[in-house]
């Protein structure tokens, strides 16, 4: 049975997927490909994902009470379709299951030093599993609660390190010579944006989302990208040139300042980090219920819940398979690339097909 939500639900949706792990190898990854110039970087990322999260739009709100099995199947037929949601299957399921163990090294390595990674990786999809087998309404409540604990929680303390920074740090703001530089820097800014093909797996109902769901789907991909400005500027301005070596810029920002406002806290990246597992669940979990949801179209026999469990499973194994840290983040990379075929290339030819076909002449 489809479930149907409404236009903020969607919105935070978007912002679950989207803000998770990202926000820590953020900052690292542009100043090392743009310098103090990454905020125009991201600007020009910020434009690419706004018109990928309009095309995803427009073709749910064309495609009224579809999801993206049923109307690439209507527009390419049968065997393309099928090759189209198997895409979009290994991707989900790779996405998630990839995340899953880089985020435990991740944990391991800065807080929880003797813990296995298997057991962080364990607890995070049984987790995740939970969410997953309670449907898409639940799954969007914990993204709007989560959402706007993560909003104000990131918000407060990016603004507090922009307070204790240093402005010679941010200089120079942008360099002329540097331009093409900023446009190649794309292939590190614009992953971090990536998501907004998540809303393929949520049907329209045009009663429900009405014309407004295009503001509020771009207006998210705008504040999601101040957002991420906002937070590599706060960490050039702590961590000046030596940001390029911290793989959690925000993390190490925050452990290497005293912010006189939080000095009741005594471990203020206890926090960063709380906020950020909050951030990374709800991206899991979303991921999670995407994959579950498009097998189980396929496999319809098969109950929802085993077939979530079954992924699950097999998620588990397959995070084991890297056998170095190294190894995660070169299956992260390549996740990346598939990623932009995932969010750009397939519905850029769903929406020419759209066109053609004069489906939205229809509406």
């Amino acid at each position: 049975m489809k479930e149907y939500l409404s236009n903020r639900q969607i919105s935070f949706i978007i912002f679950g997927i989207i803000v998770g792990y990202g926000i820590m190898p953020l900052t690292k990854n542009i100043v090392e490909k743009a310098g103090t110039g990454g905020w125009f970087a991201l600007c020009i990322a910020i434009g690419i994902a706004i018109f990928f999260t309009y095309m995803f739009t427009y073709l749910g709100y064309v495609h009224e009470n579809n999801t993206i099995d049923e109307y690439s199947e209507r527009l390419t037929g049968k065997f393309i379709g099928t090759i189209v949601v198997s895409i979009y299957i290994v991707y989900y399921f790779l996405a998630f299951t990839i995340v899953t163990r880089i985020v435990s090294e991740f944990v391991k390595l800065t807080v929880l030093l003797k813990t296995p990674v298997w057991a962080l990786s364990l607890l995070i999809l049984l987790v995740s599993y939970y969410a997953v087998v309670k449907g898409l309404g639940t799954i969007a409540r914990i993204c709007e609660i989560y959402g706007g604990i993560i909003i104000v929680g990131l918000l407060v303390i990016i603004l507090s390190l922009l307070t204790e920074g240093k402005l010679i740090n941010l200089r120079p703001f942008f360099v002329v010579e540097d331009t093409m530089k900023y446009f190649k820097a794309i292939s590190v800014t614009i992953g971090p944006l990536m998501g907004m093909e998540l809303i393929g797996i949520i049907p329209f109902d045009r009663k429900i989302n009405d014309k407004k769901i295009f503001k509020y789907t771009g207006a998210m991909i705008i504040f999601i990208g101040i957002l991420y400005i906002l937070e590599v500027e706060a960490c050039i301005a702590i961590l000046g040139d030596s940001v390029v070596i911290y793989k959690g810029a925000l993390l190490s920002a925050v452990r290497s300042t005293e912010i006189s406002a939080f000095q009741f806290l005594r471990r203020l990246d206890g926090v960063v980090i709380a906020i950020w597992l909050m951030a990374v669940f709800c991206t899991v979990t979303i991921w999670a219920y995407g994959a579950t949801y498009l097998m189980h179209k396929c496999c319809k026999k098969m109950k929802f819940n085993r077939i979530a469990l079954i992924l699950m499973t097999l998620s588990f194994i397959g995070s084991r398979i890297p056998k170095t840290i190294e190894e995660v983040e070169k299956f992260y990379k390549y996740i990346g690339y598939m990623g932009f075929i995932a969010a750009g290339v397939i519905p850029i030819i769903l929406f020419v097909m759209t066109k053609i076909k004069k489906y939205d002449n229809k509406i």
